[in-house]
């Protein structure tokens, strides 16, 4: 007579096939339940913290790899959070939730205690039974040391570079002669280490009727404001150049250029808001039209600037004061 598996047979063997699916991702991951012990440590977690799986499940030292004395990780925080929302609250400048999944958050710091020390990115959310009760959590980690490194070896030379003048006198902008240089640099790290890399090209509207009509001090001034709208709003690893007049560039290194989309955005914005006053007291309003494009892996820098200069030359053509992607 054949015999149906007993509740507990499933459960282990539902346990099981959750261990080997959790094996195959290459991404570290573990789960806890809602006692805060571990029910899966999968290969790639082992390999990064050097802690096994048969020595970690079934306790609660999840955050052994992680800290030198006992503290909770984010997948305890956000089943203790589940049942008392202070908890996630108290968090908010540490830990950021994301807005299109709810329970889920997402955060990034550095470990001393991995090895020699890494930079971590690190997922976690909560999961569910049919009822939608909470059962457990899980986390996930990825190492971003060499992006790190890579940002913080840029902010090195940005700083290296300002010390031999390479700024624009009137900006004070990187200069044109710079931006060659460094776009060059940019897309050799691009193609050695795959990574993203956008540019924009922007340049200021109907300007040589500004200078034309309110003379060249009054332009001086709008562009040094433009400049400093850029420099306020792009990140310490981008880079903003005078590219010549009244046209500017700005590399987004590690961002593609819908990510970088959102800065330009307030970028162009904050110009139209801007009020500027001429010496007969007219009240100047100015616009700035942009192009974006990502940097195509083994793509030559003429052909990436000429992308990025087109689409510009697009928005100009489409009634100035907005941005065109190119692809």
């Amino acid at each position: 007579m054949h015999k149906q598996p007993t509740t507990k047979r499933l459960a282990a063997t539902e346990a099981l096939l959750a261990q080997h699916i959790l094996d195959s991702i290459a991404i570290p991951t573990f789960a806890i339940n809602t006692q805060h012990e571990i029910t899966h440590w999968n290969r790639a977690l082992e390999k990064v913290t050097g802690y096994l799986a048969t020595d970690m499940i079934g306790t609660k030292n999840h955050w052994k790899p992680f800290y030198p004395n006992l503290r909770p990780t984010l997948a305890d925080l956000i089943i203790e959070g589940a049942e008392d929302q202070s908890i996630p609250e108290r968090y908010t400048k540490k830990y950021q939730q994301f807005n299109v999944v709810d329970n889920k958050y997402e955060a990034e710091g550095f470990f001393p205690n991995m090895g020699m020390g890494e930079w971590l990115s690190f997922t976690a959310a909560l999961i569910l039974d049919e009822n939608n009760n909470i059962i457990g959590a899980v986390e996930t980690l990825i190492v971003i040391s060499d992006r790190k490194h890579a940002e913080q070896k840029l902010l090195d030379s940005q700083h290296k570079y300002r010390e031999l003048s390479t700024l624009d006198d009137l900006t004070q902008l990187f200069n044109a002669r710079h931006f060659f240089l460094k776009v060059e640099e940019e897309i050799s790290r691009s193609n050695r280490y795959n990574q993203s890399l956008s540019i924009c090209m922007l340049d200021l509207d109907n300007f040589k009727t500004v200078n034309d009509t309110y003379g060249h001090q009054f332009g001086n001034t709008v562009l040094t404001e433009f400049a400093n709208i850029i420099k306020r709003n792009i990140r310490q690893v981008d880079m903003a150049f005078r590219y010549g007049g009244e046209e500017f560039v700005i590399l987004f290194p590690f961002v593609i250029a819908q990510n970088a989309l959102t800065v330009v955005e307030k970028i162009i914005t904050q110009l139209e808001q801007m009020d500027f006053k001429a010496d007969n007291g007219d009240i100047v309003k100015i616009t700035t039209s942009a192009g974006l494009a990502n940097y195509c892996a083994k793509e030559g820098q003429d052909s990436f600037i000429k992308r990025a200069d087109k689409a510009m030359y697009q928005s100009k053509s489409n009634g100035k004061n907005q941005i065109s992607i190119d692809g």
